[in-house]
C-alpha cells in the first residue's frame, strides 16, 4: 500500500494550472493532478511549460513548496524556494562556522564520500576504506574522481555503451541520470529549508551559486538512483522497447524505490527508504547543534550486533523492539545487500 506522505509531484510540459479553494489542479502532457496544497512535498517541472502565474509561486512560498525547473539541454535547474525563517537557535550560524572550521568540514565531506562508495558498491565493490587517513578536501576529492571514472566506466560497459562516444544510448541514460537528480533534488531541498539550514553552503561542493548543500546530502544515495537507471537503460536495450515517455518511466521507479523498506543500523530502525533524506538532514542538524559528536549518515544496512550507536536523531519509523523486528530487518536488508 502507498505511504500516507506529502506527494513529490514531477509535471512534465506543465500547460495549465487551475486554482481551488484549498487545492490545484495540474495538467500536464500525459495526465492531469488535482491536489491539495498540503499535500504536496516539493515539485519538479520538466520541459517546456506555462508561465507561472504569481498566485502560484505565493502558494508555494506560503506552504514551503520547493519548485525545480529541469530542461534537458540546461546544465543546471532552476530552484524556486521561500525565504528561510527566523532561526531561534540559529543554526544557519552554525552551518557556516561548521563550514569554515577546515577540520569539521573535512569531517562532513569524508562521511559523505564514505557513504557514497558504499552507496555505489552494487557496481564497484571495495572493500577497503578509499578515504583511509585522507584528512584534507582536495586529496578526498581526488579519491572521488578517481572512482567516478572507474564507476561510469564500469556503468556504460555493463550496458554495452561506448562511454566516450555520443549514441541514442547514452542519451538516453544521461538524460534519465539528469531527471532524476533534478527530481530527487527538490525532496532535499524541501527537508534543508523545513530544518532552517541554508541549502547554498555546502561542505563538500564548493559553488555557492546553486544550492550545494542539497548535492552534497544527495551524494550517499546516489548510487541507489543509479542503480534504478542502469536496470531501466538496461531492460529497454535487452528487449528493444520504445523510449517514448521513457523519462516519465524511470521517474515512477525512482518512487518506487522511495517507497522501499530499508533497515538503518545507525538508528535500529526499519523505514521507508525516502525518509533517509529527511534522516541525513537531521544527522547534519545533530551534529551541528552538538548532539552527536559525529555526523552519521543513515544508510540502507544489515542488523548487526553491539551497543546502539549514539546518533543524536531518530528517523520516521518502527524502532527495535518486541514482536519480529529482528527477522524483517534482515529480510528488508538482503533487498540492499
Amino acid at each position: 500500500m502507498p505511504r500516507k506522505r506529502k506527494q513529490y509531484l514531477w509535471l512534465p510540459y506543465l500547460s495549465q494550472i487551475n486554482f481551488k479553494e484549498k487545492s490545484v489542479e495540474f495538467i500536464y502532457k500525459g495526465g492531469r493532478e488535482e491536489i491539495q496544497w498540503t499535500k504536496i512535498h516539493s515539485i519538479m517541472i520538466y520541459g517546456n511549460s506555462i508561465d507561472l502565474p504569481v498566485e502560484f509561486l505565493e502558494k508555494c512560498a506560503f506552504y514551503k513548496i520547493p519548485v525545480v525547473f529541469h530542461r534537458r539541454n540546461l546544465p543546471r535547474a532552476v530552484f524556486i524556494s521561500p525565504t528561510l525563517p527566523p532561526d531561534q537557535e540559529d543554526l544557519l550560524t552554525k552551518q557556516i562556522t561548521y563550514r569554515e572550521n577546515e577540520k569539521k568540514r573535512n569531517h562532513i565531506a569524508k562521511k559523505l564520500l564514505q557513504a557514497k562508495f558504499k552507496g555505489m558498491n552494487w557496481l564497484l565493490p571495495i572493500r577497503r576504506d578509499l578515504l583511509y587517513r585522507k584528512v584534507h578536501l582536495e586529496d578526498m576529492i581526488e579519491v572521488e574522481a578517481w572512482h567516478a571514472k572507474r564507476y561510469w566506466k564500469e556503468y556504460y560497459r555493463l550496458l554495452n555503451i561506448k562511454s566516450d562516444r555520443r549514441d541514442d544510448d547514452k542519451d538516453i541514460a544521461e538524460t534519465c541520470l539528469d531527471a532524476v537528480s533534478k527530481f530527487i533534488s527538490g525532496i532535499f531541498l524541501r527537508w534543508i529549508l523545513y530544518h532552517n539550514l541554508s541549502p547554498f553552503h555546502g561542505f563538500l561542493h564548493k559553488p555557492t551559486d546553486y544550492p550545494a548543500l542539497v548535492y552534497d546530502l544527495m551524494e550517499p544515495y546516489r548510487g541507489y538512483f543509479d542503480k534504478v537507471v542502469f536496470e531501466a537503460v538496461k531492460e529497454i536495450k535487452d528487449k528493444k522497447l520504445s523510449t517514448t515517455g521513457f523519462v516519465g518511466k524511470v521517474i515512477n521507479r525512482i518512487k518506487k524505490l522511495l517507497d522501499t523498506e530499508v533497515y538503518v543500523h545507525s538508528t535500529r530502525q526499519i523505514v521507508d527508504f525516502h525518509e533517509l533524506f529527511h534522516g541525513i538532514v537531521l544527522a547534519l542538524r545533530s551534529y551541528l547543534l552538538g548532539n552527536s559528536s559525529r555526523f552519521i549518515v543513515p544508510m540502507p544496512s544489515k542488523p548487526k550486533g553491539g551497543r546502539p550507536i549514539k546518533a543524536g536523531f531518530e528517523l520516521y519509523g518502527h524502532r527495535a523492539g518486541k514482536t519480529d523486528f529482528w527477522e524483517k530487518a534482515r529480510k528488508v536488508a538482503k533487498i540492499f545487500s
